[in-house]
């Protein structure tokens, strides 16, 4: 039963990431709820392998996490940019950046 309800809960957070990205134009909003997308598949990857016991669970997770770091760090190194360019952060208007 246990599993069922991890299961439900990793499509629960991915519908809110979903959610998320189609209700805003907003840069950081929208990059936000892609990382409670990628929380949501490493949850069910995570359920998924230890209900099974099929592999080795760390591998996967230690490069599933190492992905979702390097987002982050995208992230804030492309805020950063934009901040100092003073660029809305409105995803209609990045096409100004068109250079």
């Amino acid at each position: 039963m246990i599993f069922i309800d991890f299961v439900a809960l990793s499509f629960a957070l991915f519908a809110i990431g979903i959610a998320g990205v189609a209700a805003s134009r907003h840069f950081l909003i929208m990059m936000l709820s892609v990382e409670v997308g990628i929380i949501a598949s490493t949850l069910l990857a995570t359920v998924f392998f230890y209900f099974t016991g099929s592999g080795n669970i760390i591998t996967l997770l230690l490069s599933m996490w190492t992905v979702a770091s390097m987002e982050v760090l995208a992230l804030i190194a492309f805020y950063r940019y934009l901040a100092a360019q003073e660029v809305s952060l409105d995803v209609t208007k990045l096409s100004k950046l068109k250079n």
